[in-house]
C-alpha cells in the first residue's frame, strides 16, 4: 500500500478511526500499519483480492466479527496501464475493468450484505475524472465512468431504506510516490507544467484524503451519489486547447496547500508524507511556502 491509499489510512487514523487496510500483499500493509501505530493510531491488516467476490465477503465478515462494526468503506484499490485504444487487447481491457469496476462492486456488495444493509454506513470510492474521456487509458476511463454511474444508482437504491451514503472522489494530478515509476522525461514535463490549471499547482495526497474523510463524516450527511473532483479545476479545461495556457499563472500558485496527518513530534520517526521524484518533491516544498509569501 502506498501513495493515496496510505495517506487516507494515516489521515483517518490520525482523526481517531480504527483503520483496517487490505490488499493482495501483506508486507506493504505491515509497513503502513507500523507507521500508524508509531504515531499512536489503531490499524489492522488483512489480505484481499477485490476481484474475488467470495474473498471480499469473507474479509468484511472478518472485520465485523473482530471489530463489531463497519462504519465506512474506502475503495482505493485499482490499476491501469497506458495504451492507445488501437493497441489495446480484449484481455487488457477486461483485466482493467474487472479490477476497477467489478472489484468495486464486489466490495460494495460485501459491505452491504455483511453489515451496512442493516446498519447503514458510508462508502467512498477513488475514481478518475472521466468527463472528457481519458486518452491512452480508455479501459480505465470506461471502468471509472461505470463506477461513478454505479455509485449514483446505489445511492438511489441503498439510501432510502438502508441508510447508506455512497460517493466518489476523483483526484487530479497528485504529488505521490507513484511518480517514481514515471520515465525521467515525464517527470521533467510534470515539473515544468505544474502551473497549468486554475489553481496553478498539483494536489497533495492529503487534499484527497481530506475529501475522503469529509465524505465519511457526519458533516457530509446530506451528500449522496456525487463524484467530488479534487483536481484544482483542471477538469474544467481538459485537453488544453490552443491558448488555454494564457488563463493560468506561470509565476506560481496563490492557493495554500494542505498537508494532513502528522509525522510525529519533530518527525522523530522519520515518516515521510510522500516520496516523489526529487523535482516533484521540490515543488511540494514550494507549495508549503504559499501563504508565507505571495507566490512560489
Amino acid at each position: 500500500m502506498s501513495s493515496i491509499g496510505r495517506c487516507i489510512a494515516h489521515e483517518l487514523a490520525a482523526l481517531g478511526a480504527t483503520v483496517v487496510i487490505a490488499a493482495r500483499k501483506i508486507e506493504p500493509l505491515k509497513t503502513v500499519q507500523d507507521e500508524i501505530q508509531k504515531l499512536g493510531g489503531n490499524c489492522d491488516t488483512m489480505l484481499l483480492n477485490i476481484r474475488d467476490a467470495a474473498m471480499a465477503t469473507q474479509v468484511i465478515q472478518d472485520i465485523v466479527a473482530k471489530h463489531g462494526k463497519l462504519n465506512g468503506l474506502v475503495n482505493n484499490a485499482g490499476g491501469q496501464f497506458m495504451s492507445p485504444a488501437s493497441q489495446l487487447t480484449s484481455k487488457g481491457f477486461s483485466t482493467v475493468v474487472d479490477l476497477n469496476l467489478n472489484g468495486t462492486f464486489n466490495m460494495c456488495k460485501a459491505a452491504f450484505d455483511g453489515y451496512m444493509g442493516e446498519h447503514g454506513g458510508q462508502i467512498v470510492t477513488i475514481v478518475a475524472e472521466t468527463r472528457n474521456g481519458i486518452p491512452r487509458a480508455m479501459h480505465t476511463g470506461a471502468a471509472r465512468a461505470g463506477i461513478i454511474n454505479m455509485t449514483k444508482t446505489l445511492a438511489i437504491e441503498w439510501g432510502p431504506y438502508n441508510g447508506i451514503r455512497i460517493n466518489c472522489v476523483a483526484p487530479g494530478l497528485i504529488i505521490s510516490s507513484g511518480m517514481k515509476n514515471y520515465h525521467e522525461t515525464m517527470v521533467d514535463l510534470l515539473a515544468h507544467s505544474h502551473w497549468m490549471n486554475p489553481t496553478s499547482r498539483y494536489g497533495t495526497e492529503s487534499e484527497v484524503s481530506a475529501a475522503v474523510a469529509f465524505l465519511l463524516s457526519p458533516a457530509a450527511s446530506y451528500i449522496n451519489g456525487v463524484n467530488l473532483e479534487v483536481d484544482g479545476g483542471s477538469s474544467l479545461s481538459k485537453g488544453n486547447p490552443e491558448g488555454d495556457d494564457l488563463k493560468y499563472n506561470p509565476e506560481g500558485s496563490r492557493h495554500p496547500v494542505y498537508v494532513g496527518w502528522p509525522e510525529g513530534v519533530d518527525n522523530v520517526h522519520g515518516i515521510k508524507h510522500v516520496d516523489a521524484p526529487a523535482k516533484i518533491n521540490e515543488l511540494l516544498e514550494k507549495y508549503k511556502a504559499i501563504g508565507r509569501s505571495s507566490k512560489i
